[in-house]
């Protein structure tokens, strides 16, 4: 029985009309739909990042401004170059 059934998955699998056509049209298509998720991501990711890079910055020039305003005594503007 075991002989019968192997023939007639192999009869069955060549009568069926391009087989891998329509899995691979599958693929692809998830292949495409994982790309743009990834796309997607990587989106968020950069304006998050850039948003959290802003943050720092603003940060950093705050505690600057901070610093050279305690360091000449709290007089007047802060130590600004001659440019």
């Amino acid at each position: 029985m075991n002989g019968d059934s192997q023939p007639q998955d192999s009869s069955d699998k060549s009568s069926e009309p391009a087989p891998g056509e329509p899995v691979m049209a599958r693929a692809e298509e998830k292949v495409d739909q994982l790309g743009e998720r990834v796309g997607q991501l990587a989106s968020e990711v950069g304006q998050r990042l850039r948003k959290a890079v802003a943050r720092a910055r603003e940060e950093g020039e705050d505690m600057w401004a901070e610093a050279q305003h305690i360091r000449n005594g709290g007089k007047g503007e802060s130590n600004k170059p001659d440019s």
